[in-house]
């Protein structure tokens, strides 16, 4: 396991927990996250899998939960919501809000499940954090052993690069092709520029559709990763 990288990823996110690094409740940020769920849920109505009740789901890099929160309201079973996340601090937290997941702190190189475990595996900028490649490598692979062969992978991340924050780095497509080399890779820019989002106060309701309609200040990109070759390919 990538040590020096563990430590810096604790180092940063323990930073970003004392700073309040991010506005979650600005009217921009509610729009972009609105934006976002309605976009997943219409993937996930699409995806050819089963339906959301009988899905187990592995939520890599968890957070406080919220992800997984949002399936369990669209029917997914509290005993099938299983989420890890490399910070002690992030699963306390989210164990207070949901006390039915099966939620555990480790490091995600090496995941306790076995092969083929789940159906949907959600990746929410959590690749754009690791700067280190073996460990985004390691990471990687671990999520593709236990993810189905029918199943999916359901991206959320970074496409460009943050001028106020080293921390992270751009996943390009090239970047996701080349982790998940194996997967047919489908995916559209969303969310506006969080600083723009962040800067439209009582006038988010309108104005975010319009700005989040220029392609170019799109900050991030929402799809599946799924199994070349499998039923949802079809």
């Amino acid at each position: 396991m990538s040590g020096d990288e563990v430590k810096r990823l604790r180092e940063v996110y323990t930073g970003y927990l004392r700073d309040g690094r991010w506005n979650h409740f600005s009217p921009g940020r509610q729009q972009m996250c609105k934006e976002r769920s309605d976009a997943i849920e219409t993937l996930i109505d699409d995806w050819p899998g089963p339906p959301l009740c009988e899905c187990r789901i592995l939520d890599v890099g968890c957070g406080y939960g919220n992800q997984l929160g949002w399936f369990n309201e669209r029917g997914a079973q509290p005993e099938n919501l299983f989420g890890v996340d490399l910070l002690s601090a992030h699963i306390e937290n989210a164990r207070k809000r949901y006390p039915t997941f099966n939620l555990t702190q480790s490091n995600a190189e090496c995941l306790s499940f076995p092969n083929d475990s789940f159906d949907i595996i959600v990746a929410f900028t959590i690749f754009s954090s690791v700067i280190d490649s073996e460990m985004a490598r390691n990471i990687a692979s671990e999520m593709l052993r236990v993810l189905k062969k029918s199943g999916a992978i359901l991206w959320y991340d970074l496409r460009y690069p943050s001028p106020t924050n080293r921390s992270v780095r751009a996943m390009t497509r090239r970047r996701i092709s080349r982790l998940f080399p194996a997967t047919v890779v489908r995916l559209k820019s969303i969310s506006l520029l969080p600083p723009l989002a962040d800067g439209l106060g009582r006038t988010a309701a309108t104005t975010y559709p319009l700005l989040a309609g220029i392609p170019l200040l799109r900050s991030h990109y929402l799809g599946l990763l799924t199994a070349a070759g499998s039923s949802s390919d079809s």
